[in-house]
Formats: structure tokens, sequence, C-alpha cells
């Protein structure tokens, strides 16, 4: 499949996040276990999920990544530290590449190499990891096919 890779800037925003090195079938079983963080600590959800990877994923080998949940500060301007295994973050404002998946989740390998390829193209160097942001989901009452998954590479000049 041939992407369109655009530049978007995406807005600093605080998140939750569970970061383990583990197979990708866990992959929503972490969702669900951050989810329910995020509502223990009484936070409020402000976005889609997203996984970030800090390596390329191979077929049949544990992945070091993570999923983060974007949520709404505490009425201080605040997200907590941690709440058990999640750890709170403020993301700053960053620019990335971008190539927009529709589809199931097991044929997005097309969509990164077309970010990487970008990213080398420009003479930009990634500066930070491979995001999945899974805009459209089981969760949201669709077959596969109708899936939506921004794929996103940080990068800097």
């Amino acid at each position: 499949m041939i992407y369109d890779v655009d530049i978007v800037a995406v807005p600093a925003q605080a998140v939750m996040s569970l970061r383990a090195r583990g197979p990708m079938s866990d992959i929503g079983r972490r969702m669900s276990r951050l989810r329910e963080l995020v509502a223990q600590a009484g936070l409020e959800p402000a976005g889609a999920m997203t996984a970030r990877f800090y390596e390329n994923v191979t077929q049949g080998v544990d992945t070091d990544y993570d999923v983060a949940l974007a949520v709404l500060p505490r009425a201080d301007g605040s997200v907590p530290d941690t709440v058990a295994e999640a750890r709170g973050e403020w993301l700053p404002l960053h620019h990335a590449l971008e190539a927009v998946h529709r589809g199931p989740h097991d044929a997005m390998d097309d969509a990164w190499k077309a970010v990487q390829e970008a990213c080398e193209a420009l003479g930009y160097t990634p500066a930070g990891p491979v995001s999945e942001v899974y805009e459209v989901t089981r969760s949201d009452g669709v077959p596969p096919r109708d899936y939506v998954t921004r794929i996103r590479l940080p990068y800097a000049r």
C-alpha cells in the first residue's frame, strides 16, 4: 500500500503510560490496565490510546514499548508522577512525520516504512519512538477493515 506522509504538529499533552518489554500479544491487556489506572487516579482521558515503540517490532520477539493515554490534568494543572505501575508525564509540543493507516493493525508495516523513508529522504533524524495512535478501533464497534491508526515519527532537522 502507498501512503502519503505529512508533517504534523503534535500538541503538548499530559499522559499516563505503562512501559515494559514483552510480546505484542500483551498490548490489549496493557491498554486495559492503563485505562483502569487512569480511572483509579480520578483522571479523565483526553484522546486516543497510543503505543510508543522504542525499537522495531519483530514478530515473535519481545519488544520494548509502552501504551500511553492523554489525560486532562487535575484542577491544579498536575498529573500524578505514578499510579501503581503507570507513570505520568508531560509531552512537549513537537513535529512528526505521519502516515494514516486504514485497516487491520497487523497490516501497518508499509505505513511504518513510509514515515521512516520520508525521514531519511528529507535528511531528518528520528527524535523519538514511532507511535501508533489508535483513532478508530474495535472499541468503536467497527470491523478491522475500518480501523484508523496514525503512525507518527518525531524528527529533528
